[in-house]
């Protein structure tokens, strides 16, 4: 079987590392596998690409301002033709565009089958304070799009039931992204914590409320911040913090090294008010570290009371990082979480989930 996957660019995200370990996968059960990249890396933050060669065939890049250039279609569909792929599997909305548009027009006795993966709810398509109405012209294009893939894939059944208030022409196949016990360095637990965020820096991962909350926690801690802000956002956010917090705190930018991050805290809090799965936090989990987060959908699918902790409020962050910091502590409450969370860990790991994207080909 030969696959082509297509993705906008090869930046560390969460579609981006997902496509890593499938193709990996895939590669490893004899399968041909070529990535073709729409558009430019962004300089600022890790690519794939070096790991991505050593597990697929064929890296192509169109190297065009992503899908408003004619010469990125002329390529795309010469790379298509000459390779003659059973399925392509395109990843992120342009990405999926661009091939609507070759199926419809170009092939459209098609010898491929397209396969679609969501990976979130796009929600940025919707908001009121950014080219709004192009990205919304654009939107409501993607949507009907999708309704040509022969399958559809969502990584949770959040994104599904988003997509269901989007249309009720696409019935998708709900696949997790998989996810792998790592080993777990001995820890001292008889510290003072270390407490740690990852992820992109904006108003929508709730770090402002986490930073409001640790302000006001009486113990001593250090706080690592790991991920990708404007320069602007990052002084605002240094700003909020009162002098304890803002000399405990470290910023670290870009994490290429998460094994090494999540390695050196105790303690993993996630505040993000939306995500279509959560990828980060299956990771924090992996590297078994107790992980606090929102009590939404789909978080509190993985995270819950009995492996770690749920807030719905200010008050409550508060209190659940005081309590989670005095559990680490108390080795019978610690391990018994740990036991928790390897149960949830079963459910995506990689030899339960991978068979399914298979079968999604073979129908």
């Amino acid at each position: 079987m030969k696959i082509c996957h297509v993705i906008n660019s090869l930046n560390r995200g969460g579609a981006e590392s997902h496509l890593l370990e499938l193709v990996k996968a895939q590669s490893n059960t004899r399968l041909n596998v070529d990535v073709v990249v729409i558009g430019k890396d962004n300089l600022n933050i890790l690519s794939i690409e070096k790991e991505l060669n050593n597990s697929c065939n064929n890296i192509y890049r169109l190297k065009g301002p992503r899908m408003f250039n004619l010469f990125s279609y002329f390529k795309l569909k010469n790379i298509i033709k000459n390779n003659q792929y059973d399925i392509i599997h395109s990843h992120q909305p342009r990405s999926d565009y661009m091939i609507f548009l070759l199926k419809k027009y170009i092939f459209p006795k098609t010898f491929f089958k397209w396969i679609v993966s969501i990976h979130g709810k796009y929600d940025s398509y919707l908001d009121n304070n950014y080219k709004k109405i192009f990205k919304l012209y654009f939107f409501k294009k993607l949507v009907k799009s999708w309704i040509y893939a022969d399958s559809v894939i969502v990584i949770s059944n959040e994104v599904e039931n988003w997509l269901k208030n989007l249309t009720t022409q696409i019935h998708p196949f709900v696949i997790n992204y998989w996810i792998s016990l790592k080993e777990q360095e001995s820890t001292n637990i008889d510290i003072n914590p270390t407490i740690g965020f990852l992820g992109r820096l904006n108003k929508n991962k709730g770090i402002e409320d986490l930073i409001e909350s640790l302000n006001n926690i009486k113990i001593n801690f250090k706080f690592y911040i790991g991920g990708y802000g404007s320069s602007s956002y990052i002084k605002f956010l240094k700003d909020k913090m009162n002098p304890k917090l803002r000399k405990n705190s470290t910023f670290l930018g870009y994490v290429e090294d998460q094994s090494r991050f999540f390695k050196d805290i105790d303690l993993f809090i996630f505040p993000s008010y939306s995500e279509g799965l959560g990828l980060v936090l299956l990771e924090a989990m992996s590297y078994q570290k107790i992980c606090i987060t929102r009590n939404v959908e789909p978080m509190n699918r993985f995270i819950n009371n009995k492996n770690g902790y749920l807030f719905n409020d200010l008050k409550e962050l508060e209190d659940s990082i005081t309590q989670a910091s005095n559990d680490l502590k108390k080795e019978n409450i610690y391990l018994e979480k740990i036991r928790n969370i390897k149960k949830v860990l079963e459910i995506y790991d990689i030899e339960n989930v991978f068979p399914k994207i298979l079968e999604v080909y073979k129908l």
